[in-house]
């Protein structure tokens, strides 16, 4: 049982009862020579990720030290989140078909909705989907809805490939195709060849989607890209798949982006590989009948108390096939519910925090590697993810040898999703890693780098 201080008040209410004046009169038959007549030297109070990262040290199971994120980064979950959700009315919670039997369940959804809208900086969010590559499809599938016309998606190739390869899947039974914008060296989207391919194309435009910050790592400038599609009248999609980047930087939907999607599942306490996500799904109230999913929304019943209710569900089970937007049945609720508690236990000036932390961090990875006489593979303008330059595929390949030697994960290496890239490393960072843990990849990586 975790060990919960009582407040001042729970103090002297519990004084009162017991007729004592102060704590200290609890114990005045104990000799004043036996008392040690000093504060006990605790020291400084540790943070909660501090005092588990000690105490599995002490116990011999300290984790595999990894620097995977690849869209899917790692953040300090609170531990009262894994608690709350062990509650039998969440993980037994089912699709809320009777308000009147499902209130906790629709203001859950609800609480969702208004963080969601709020971190992607648009005026309405649903309920949540799959998961963020599904979260995208959808996305350029209701924009294909609301335009009609247009049959190109200009998708940036800094755009998580493994996105681009579902949203490909997507289309092939559909008179809509993809074409992909170069990057520039720096890894950001190049303004120039989009701008090329939109004026190539002409009226064939339907939407340009970008991820921010990319797959790469790197902050793009989003309302030049955003600028470009609306002198076209083009839909933006865009994609963050790590919130926490919007602690400090400005969110897509406040940049101008139609439909704002993305991913969270690093905020829900596991990035196992092909677990639930948290679809992240928003956008602007003028689409709200061509959103998937569902959307809860807040009324009063009868007697005018505040109920929670179903306000729309687009599928086709509940309105005339041809009429729905998607058939996505449901939605990942129990991941949704434990994105919420966490960014709820963090409140805004602590994600603010936590944001600044993985700033930090990914600055004194680089300055660590640069100082050593690396080479970084793509501009300043990142977050999270920095991109590792060898000297050769080789020199790389040798790196991640040692490190596997020593069960250290280093990251991604981009060749498999990026052939002409085959000396460069993916390696993400995130408040959860120490400065010594940095100090420990870039000795082992440092042998075969330029």
């Amino acid at each position: 049982m975790r060990y919960l201080p009582h407040t001042r008040e729970d103090i002297s209410t519990m004084l009162d009862a017991v007729g004592a004046p102060t704590v200290d009169a609890l114990f005045d038959s104990i000799p004043e020579e036996l008392k040690l007549g000093r504060p006990l030297n605790f020291g400084p109070g540790w943070t909660e990720p501090e005092l588990q990262r000690e105490l599995k040290k002490r116990a011999g199971q300290a984790p595999h030290l990894s620097f995977l994120g690849a869209g899917s980064a790692p953040h300090f979950v609170p531990v009262i989140v894994g608690q709350l959700l062990l509650r039998s009315e969440w993980y037994t919670a089912y699709t809320p078909y009777q308000p009147e039997m499902a209130q906790g369940t629709l203001q859950a959804i609800f609480e969702f909705q208004t963080l969601a809208a709020d971190l992607y900086g648009c005026e309405i969010a649903n309920a949540s989907m799959y998961d963020g590559a599904t979260a995208m499809v959808e996305a350029v599938l209701m924009a294909k809805r609301i335009k009609r016309k247009g049959t190109k998606v200009f998708i940036s190739k800094a755009v998580h490939p493994e996105y681009r390869d579902v949203l490909n899947t997507y289309l092939v039974s559909m008179d809509v195709e993809t074409v992909e914008v170069n990057l520039e060296e720096s890894g950001q989207t190049s303004l120039a060849a989009l701008e090329t391919l939109i004026d190539e194309h002409g009226a064939d435009g339907l939407a340009v989607v970008y991820q921010t910050p990319n797959f790469l790592g790197q902050v793009e400038e989003q309302r030049k890209i955003i600028a470009k599609a609306k002198d076209r009248d083009l839909m933006v999609i865009g994609v963050n798949t790590d919130p926490a980047a919007l602690g400090v930087l400005e969110s897509p939907g406040k940049a101008g982006a139609d439909i704002v999607v993305g991913e969270g599942i690093g905020f829900c306490g596991h990035t196992s590989l092909g677990a639930p996500g948290v679809g992240l799904f928003a956008t602007k109230q003028k689409y709200v009948r061509q959103i998937p999913g569902r959307l809860c929304g807040l009324s009063v019943d009868a007697n005018g108390k505040r109920g929670f209710v179903l306000t729309l569900s687009t599928r086709e089970q509940h309105i005339r096939r041809e009429k729905a937007t998607s058939n996505i049945c449901s939605n990942h609720g129990l991941m949704a519910l434990a994105f919420s508690m966490a960014l709820i236990s963090y409140g805004k000036e602590g994600f603010r925090r936590l944001a600044k932390q993985n700033v930090v961090r990914a600055q004194s990875l680089r300055r660590r590697w640069t100082e050593q006489g690396g080479q970084l593979g793509t501009g300043e303008r990142a977050f999270n993810e920095s991109v590792l330059l060898f000297e050769n595929r080789p020199a790389l390949l040798a790196a991640l040898e040692r490190c596997e030697a020593q069960d250290v994960y280093p990251g991604l290496d981009l060749h498999r999703f990026y052939p002409h890239l085959d000396r460069h490393l993916l390696v993400c960072t995130t408040e959860q890693h120490q400065e010594e843990d940095l100090n420990t990849l870039v000795a082992l990586l440092q042998g075969g780098a330029s």
